[in-house]
């Protein structure tokens, strides 16, 4: 075995030493003794660090490592799939926490979510930050490139969007399990994009009822308000 004085001989021996000596001291207190070290290397301000090397999240039935696109559901079998709740879309979400929370409301409610790039986190490269998210749950999950991609794949689908400029409230809809309900980008003060809010392409706007001068409630709440009510309507079929 050699070591770095070996290799390099403008590095004294004894300078190689302490060299060896400060890496087995560093990986005793390393993320390993110091959990809140490792969140702070891992996290900036509450987001994953895009450079941040991912684990391995999402796993298969033996419990393997997969890539979550793999174990995406396609848009063709999204349209053909018979469900028993609204779809959910989520158009550009940007917190990587919301749309994981949204995985696991759509696993627990037979529904299907639908993610419309761009998004504000790396879906493709990174995986999603572990949120006891297996392949069960990623398999309600669609990925669709831009806007245009979701219309045309689902074209039976009647799409009901969320917005504060709506007038009509939420439980003024009488939901349809092939409706799909849309949700814009957060946080809150990011205007919506009304030209996807807003287009033909949408049924109805509608909204949350909420106290004024109140900031917005967090994105999969709001989701998960509208997909039980849709659920409730529709007798909580596949429920218990």
């Amino acid at each position: 075995m050699t070591n770095e004085a070996e290799v390099n001989p403008h590095i004294p021996a004894s300078d190689g030493a302490q060299t060896v000596s400060a890496q087995v001291a560093d990986s005793a207190v390393g993320p390993a003794a110091d959990p809140e070290a490792k969140v702070e290397k891992m996290f900036e301000y509450g987001y994953r660090k895009s450079n941040y090397g991912p684990d391995e999240l999402v796993t298969d039935a033996h419990g393997n490592p997969i890539s979550v696109v793999d174990a995406m559901l396609s848009a063709e079998k999204a349209a053909a799939a018979e469900t028993v709740t609204p779809h959910l879309c989520y158009y550009s979400p940007r917190i990587p926490g919301n749309t994981g929370s949204a995985i696991r409301l759509c696993a627990v409610t037979g529904t299907i979510l639908h993610l419309v790039e761009p998004l504000g986190f790396n879906l493709r490269d990174t995986k999603l930050r572990r949120a006891g998210l297996d392949y069960h749950d990623m398999a309600h999950v669609v990925l669709h490139p831009n806007f245009e991609n979701l219309v045309e794949s689902m074209p039976n689908s009647r799409i009901i969007a969320f917005t504060a400029h709506a007038t009509k409230l939420y439980t003024d809809i009488e939901y349809r399990p092939t409706d799909i309900l849309l949700f814009g980008p957060e946080p809150g003060d990011i205007p919506d994009p009304m030209d996807i809010m807003a287009g033909p392409h949408v049924a109805e706007q509608v909204r949350l009822p909420m106290r004024p001068s109140l900031r917005s409630l967090n994105l999969t709440n709001c989701a998960s308000i509208a997909i039980y009510e849709a659920w409730r309507q529709l007798g909580f079929a596949g429920g218990r």
